[in-house]
C-alpha cells in the first residue's frame, strides 16, 4: 500500500486540530465598561499563539526537553528569547516553532503532491531548524563568557591590589559588559537576597560557586572554584588572583593559537564547494557538451 495515500488525511487532521484548538482559545466577549476592559487586559495572555502553542504540547505530552532548557537559559543570557516586556520566554517557544515548521512543510507537500524524500527531509530540517538556531545562539554566548573570563579576572585582581576584598572586587567586575559581566550579577543580586555569602567561608559552600555550577560550562566553574579557593587565602589573595588572571590569559592565548591552525582546514571544504567545484564546472562543462554532440 502506497503511503501517500494517508499524507492528505494526515495533513487535514493536523489542519483540523489547529483549528479547533485556536477556537477554543479564542473568545469573544462584548464589555461596556472600562473597569471590565481593563480586568480583561490584565486576565489576558500576552504570549502569541506560537508560544502558546508549544506551552500546550508541553503540558499535554509531558516533555521535560532538559537539553532544550539548558541552551534555552544560555540563549537568554545574551537577551534573545524574551518578550517586549523584557520577561524570559521558555521551551515552549521553540517547540512551537519547529511544530508551525512542519506543520507548514507538510502543507506544501499536499498542496504541491511533493512526495519525494528530498521534501520530507527539508521538512525535517525545518522542524529542527528552531533548535538548532537555539543551540547556535547559546554557544556564541558561552564563548563570548569564555572570551571574557581573563578581563574579568583581570579587573578583580587590580581590585584587590587596591586593597578591596575579594567580594567588592567581583561586585566591580559585575559592571563589565557583556554576559560575563550579566552572569556575575545575577548571582551577586541572588545571594543578597538570599543572605548567602559569595564564598565558602567556616564551612558554609559559597554561593557563587552553586549557582555557577548550575550553568554547566567547564571555563566558568573551574573561574569560581579557583576564586573561592582564592578567598580563603587571606594576604595571599592578591597574589593568587593575579596568578589566575595571568593563567586565564595564557589558556586563551592558546585556545587562540588553536583555532587559528585549525582555521585552515575549516575554510578547505567551503572554498571547494563555492570556488573550485563551479571553476572546474565552468571548464570542463563546455568541453564535455561539446564532446557529446560530436556523437
Amino acid at each position: 500500500m502506497d503511503y501517500r495515500n494517508f499524507i492528505p488525511f494526515v495533513a487535514a487532521f493536523l489542519l483540523a486540530f489547529c483549528a479547533f484548538w485556536a477556537a477554543r482559545r479564542t473568545k469573544i466577549t462584548i464589555s461596556r465598561t472600562a473597569a471590565s476592559r481593563m480586568d480583561q487586559f490584565a486576565g489576558k495572555d500576552q504570549r502569541d499563539l506560537i508560544d502558546r502553542l508549544g506551552d500546550t504540547l508541553l503540558n499535554r505530552l509531558g516533555l521535560s526537553l532538559e537539553s532544550w532548557k539548558h541552551e534555552l537559559r544560555w540563549a537568554q543570557i545574551g537577551g534573545k528569547y524574551q518578550t517586549a516586556s523584557g520577561q524570559p520566554k521558555n521551551v515552549g517557544t521553540v517547540l512551537g516553532q519547529s511544530v508551525i515548521f512542519a506543520l507548514a512543510g507538510i502543507v506544501y507537500i499536499v498542496l504541491f503532491h511533493a512526495y519525494s524524500p528530498l521534501y520530507l527531509l527539508i521538512v525535517a530540517l525545518a522542524a529542527y531548524y528552531p533548535y538548532m538556531l537555539l543551540k547556535d545562539r547559546a554557544g556564541t554566548v558561552r564563548e563570548s563568557v569564555k572570551r571574557g573570563l581573563p578581563e574579568a579576572a583581570a579587573l578583580v585582581a587590580a581590585e584587590m591590589n587596591a586593597g578591596n576584598s575579594l567580594a567588592t572586587a567581583v561586585e566591580r567586575a559585575s559592571t563589565l559588559p557583556g554576559p560575563i559581566g550579566q552572569i556575575l550579577q545575577k548571582e551577586i543580586e541572588q545571594a543578597h537576597v538570599d543572605g548567602a555569602l559569595l564564598f565558602t567561608q567556616t564551612g558554609i559552600p559559597g554561593a557563587l560557586v552553586k549557582q555557577l555550577a548550575t550553568l554547566q560550562f567547564a571555563p566558568l566553574e573551574a573561574f569560581a572554584t579557583r576564586m573561592d579557593a582564592i578567598a580563603e587565602r587571606g594576604a595571599e589573595g592578591p597574589q593568587r588572583m593575579t596568578e589566575l588572571a595571568r593563567d586565564l590569559a595564557m589558556e586563551y592565548q592558546v585556545t587562540v593559537a588553536r583555532a587559528a591552525e585549525t582555521l585552515e582546514n575549516k575554510l578547505l571544504m567551503p572554498m571547494t564547494v563555492f570556488f573550485f567545484v563551479p571553476f572546474l564546472a565552468a571548464i570542463f562543462l563546455p568541453l564535455v557538451v561539446n564532446l557529446l554532440n560530436t556523437f
